[in-house]
């Protein structure tokens, strides 16, 4: 750990959240955690805002709500999708000053709050301007990664782990993935992401609402996958599989819960996958019910949670399912093996496996017992590995040893003095 000694005063850790985003997304979600469990006596928190995000609001309000944290909202742009071409040039030019800006008032926000640790996301304006504000602020600066390095990622996101003081990688997988594409080993830090056992719990759920309002009966043999419709996510793999299911279980159903990503698909994987349900004649076992805020009652409802997607990155809907005592049938590739041991927790096939996906699924469909004894594990599992004040812990000390660096010789005048005590 270290400490910041001004005098005789003794400080935490300083730390600036950057989103430039326009919407929470997963990403953002494990920030918000992170910000609310972060303990304030290692870590004081800042919380930079973008003010044209279509949800402003709900983000002022999470922050607002967190003891001692501090909100500054300011316009870093918005997203230029869906714009028709008379207006996107207008829109970049208007994002670009916006940034510029952003940039300027936030350099001014560090060095008021004598910030020590940048902490953003792999999204392009957030590694793009984190960095950018580290270099110039002479602060250290952590891009906290998400999903799988691949050569598309984009210039602005690879320019950023190039540059950034240290990545965070949320799994092994994904950290495997940054080493290969070239980011130095030496400054990847690993901390998986994290699930609220409180919240989602079980018995706080009544497992008949959700099916009510699906118009699904007690009986129905529920399936449920739950992420956004794109063709990482194997949807169309599980279609297949459930085809297989109904041979065997002629009343399973499937639940879709999702919105379709319309950058990441944008041909509409959501309408090859309907056309995929239409030609295995599955419409009366599948429905589309759409994205639920509030996934515990979901959950609740399900017999089974699939995840068949091809490299998951993390997947914090495995975590969630085990947290409320559901068994998880996925694929044996990204990082799930190192959330669920097949067996215990649910049961991993080889990826893109149909036949060994279905079987799977009628494993676990006919067989309350190992339903209940999987479900208990794991919870317990979350309970012991995945909490999020194992992740805030695991995060505050990786901020401390970032911090024990050299520092940056872009550092304003009133930081010279300060001096980093390692204590343990």
């Amino acid at each position: 750990m270290h400490v910041v000694c001004e005098g005789l005063g003794v400080r935490v850790t300083r730390v600036l959240f950057v989103n430039t985003r326009s919407a929470i997304g997963a990403d953002v979600a494990v920030h918000i955690s992170l910000i609310q469990n972060l303990d304030p006596a290692r870590c004081e928190v800042y919380v930079a805002t973008n003010s044209r995000a279509a949800d402003a609001a709900v983000m002022e309000r999470i922050v607002s709500a967190v003891p001692g944290a501090k909100l500054f909202k300011l316009n870093l742009g918005y997203e230029l999708a869906g714009l028709g071409k008379f207006r996107k040039p207008i829109a970049v030019a208007g994002n670009l000053v916006a940034l510029l800006l952003g940039l300027l008032r936030l350099m001014a926000v560090v060095w008021a709050k004598r910030i020590d640790v940048i902490h953003s996301t792999d999204r392009p304006r957030d590694a793009l301007v984190s960095t950018l504000l580290a270099k110039l602020t002479g602060r250290k600066n952590l891009i906290h990664f998400h999903i799988k390095w691949y050569p598309e990622i984009g210039r602005a996101t690879a320019w950023g782990l190039r540059n950034c003081s240290a990545v965070l990688a949320i799994s092994q997988f994904a950290r495997r993935s940054l080493i290969e594409g070239g980011i130095p080993e030496e400054k990847i830090y690993t901390a998986l992401n994290a699930t609220d056992p409180d919240r989602f719990d079980l018995n706080r759920h009544d497992p008949a609402e959700m099916r009510k309002r699906l118009n699904l009966g007690p009986e129905v043999p529920l399936v449920g996958i739950a992420a956004r419709i794109m063709v990482w996510k194997g949807h169309i793999e599980l279609v297949e599989a459930m085809a297989k299911v109904r041979e065997s279980i002629p009343e399973a159903h499937l639940v879709i819960m999702g919105n379709e990503d319309t950058l990441a698909s944008p041909d509409s994987y959501a309408a090859k996958v309907r056309q995929r349900i239409e030609e295995l004649g599955l419409s009366e076992n599948v429905t589309w019910a759409g994205w639920f805020d509030d996934m515990p009652r979901v959950f609740a409802g399900l017999e089974v949670v699939a995840v068949p997607s091809w490299e998951e990155p993390f997947g914090l809907v495995v975590t969630e399912a085990m947290s409320m005592e559901k068994p998880v049938v996925g694929f044996d590739s990204g990082a799930l093996p190192e959330i669920v041991t097949n067996g215990e927790e649910g049961l991993l096939v080889p990826a893109r496996d149909t036949r060994r996906l279905a079987d799977a699924i009628i494993e676990l469909l006919r067989d309350p017992a190992k339903r209940r004894e999987m479900g208990r594990k794991g919870r317990a599992k979350v309970i012991e590995r995945f909490t999020p004040h194992r992740q805030a812990d695991e995060v505050a000390g990786i901020y401390e040893r970032i911090c024990q660096g050299p520092a940056n010789e872009f550092a304003a005048p009133s930081d010279k003095g300060q001096k980093q005590i390692p204590t343990g």
